[in-house]
C-alpha cells in the first residue's frame, strides 16, 4: 500500500470495514451470530480498511452487534415496538438476518452512496420485514425533522437506533438529534453506544489528519455519560458494557489487563433509552 493512500475517504467508507469484522465472526466456528451477507458487502475494501486502521478493533463491533441484535428482539417483543428507525444504517442486514416480524416496518436511513451501494448488493436477498431505504444526511436537520414527522404519524411505537452514527458527531450535532427525536411522541425507545473520554483520545492518535480530511473522525464523548441524554428528557432503561459483554462472549480485547485497569472503558457500552 501506498504511503499516501489511506482506504477511508469518506465516514461511509467505515461502514465496510464493520462489515468485515462482522464477516469474520460469521465465519468462525463458535459464531455469535450469522450474517451471511456481510462478506460479500465488506469486499477486499473492508478488509483493507481493517488492516490499514487495525483489526484489533475488531472485537468491538462483534460485541456490539452481538448487544444490539438482543436489545433489538426485546424491544419488539416485549414493548410492542412496530417501527424500527436504523439512522446511520450503513452496511447493516438486520432486516434480513434477524428473527423479526413481518409486519414491522424497518427504516434503513444514510447517505444514497452507501444505501445504493447495499441495495445493489443484496437485490437478490428478500427482506423479512417491510423495508424503506431513506438517503439522506442525518445531520440535515429540516429533512430529518420532515421525515421523523411522517414516521411518528404513521407508527405506534418507534425504536431508533444510531450504532456508531453519535461518535462522529460533534456535541452540537448530537444535542440536537436528541431534541428532535424526542418531540416526536411516538418515538419512545431509543438505543445507541457510547465511548469514553479517553478512548476518543486514543482513537485520534493516529490518521488524525487523514480521518479529519474524510469526515469520518471520532468527535462525540460526553465526560457525564448517559446524563448527557437525561437531561433532554431520556431515561436510561438498560446499559450493557461492552467489555463485560466481550468477557462473557469469550471476545476479550488486545491488552485486555489494560482494559480492566481503566475505570472508564468498564463505563463504555450500549444504552437502551426511554422518552420520558
Amino acid at each position: 500500500m501506498s504511503k499516501s493512500f489511506f482506504p477511508i475517504e469518506c465516514l461511509s467508507d467505515t461502514a465496510y470495514g464493520v462489515a468485515y469484522c462482522r464477516a469474520m465472526e460469521t465465519e468462525r466456528p463458535d459464531a455469535h451470530f450469522q450474517d451471511i451477507f456481510a462478506r460479500e458487502l465488506a469486499g477486499k475494501r473492508g478488509k483493507l480498511i481493517m488492516e490499514t486502521t487495525g483489526e484489533s478493533s475488531s472485537w468491538l463491533f462483534v460485541v456490539r452487534t452481538c448487544i444490539i441484535d438482543k436489545l433489538i428482539l426485546e424491544s419488539i417483543e416485549k414493548k410492542g415496538i412496530d417501527t424500527v428507525i436504523n439512522l446511520g444504517a450503513g452496511l447493516d442486514t438486520r432486516p434480513y438476518r434477524l428473527s423479526l416480524p413481518s409486519s414491522l416496518h424497518w427504516i434503513d436511513v444514510d447517505l444514497p452512496s452507501i444505501l445504493d451501494y447495499k441495495e445493489q448488493k443484496l437485490a437478490s436477498q428478500q427482506p423479512i420485514c417491510f423495508l424503506e431505504s431513506v438517503k439522506l444526511d442525518v445531520t440535515d436537520i429540516t429533512l430529518s425533522s420532515a421525515l421523523f414527522t411522517r414516521i411518528n404519524a404513521e407508527a405506534k411505537q418507534v425504536l431508533v437506533i444510531t450504532e456508531g452514527l453519535l461518535v462522529y458527531l460533534t456535541s452540537e450535532q448530537v444535542a440536537l438529534l436528541t431534541i428532535i427525536l424526542g418531540i416526536q411522541p411516538n418515538f419512545r425507545w431509543w438505543i445507541l453506544d457510547l465511548v469514553s473520554p479517553l478512548s476518543l483520545k486514543l482513537a485520534r492518535t493516529k490518521y488524525v489528519k487523514e480521518l479529519t480530511a474524510a469526515n469520518a473522525i471520532q468527535q462525540f464523548a460526553p465526560s457525564e455519560g448517559t446524563d448527557f441524554f437525561q437531561s433532554y428528557g431520556w431515561k436510561v432503561v438498560k446499559f450493557q458494557s461492552l467489555l463485560k459483554e466481550a468477557h462473557r462472549l469469550k471476545r476479550k480485547p488486545a491488552l485486555n489487563w489494560l482494559w480492566q485497569q481503566l475505570p472508564c472503558f468498564k463505563n463504555e457500552g450500549v444504552v437502551l433509552l426511554r422518552r420520558t
